[in-house]
């Protein structure tokens, strides 16, 4: 057995998926990252200036929308590999 068929779980090895796996948590952080940071920003300005909700409503819009980008860079990236 070699050395990689011994680290990989059986499961991965089995279904061959392991690249799958590793660009769904990629797309995990992109989605999350940008959302959860920019509504934290925007909770505490709003409880600093006394404006809740709607800078972290704003901020979680905001946020969205850098997710949605940044999917939408990792879908045109994973389409170019496979147009070879």
């Amino acid at each position: 057995m070699t050395k990689d068929k011994a680290t990989t779980p059986p499961a991965v090895r089995k279904s061959g998926d392991f690249n799958v796996m590793i660009e769904l948590a990629d797309t995990t952080w992109r989605m999350a990252v940008p959302v959860v940071i920019l509504a934290g920003i925007g909770l505490v300005i709003d409880k600093a200036i006394g404006t809740a909700p709607l800078v972290t409503l704003l901020g979680t819009a905001i946020g969205f929308y850098f997710a949605a980008l940044l999917v939408r860079q990792q879908l045109r990236r994973g389409r170019k590999g496979t147009d070879k």
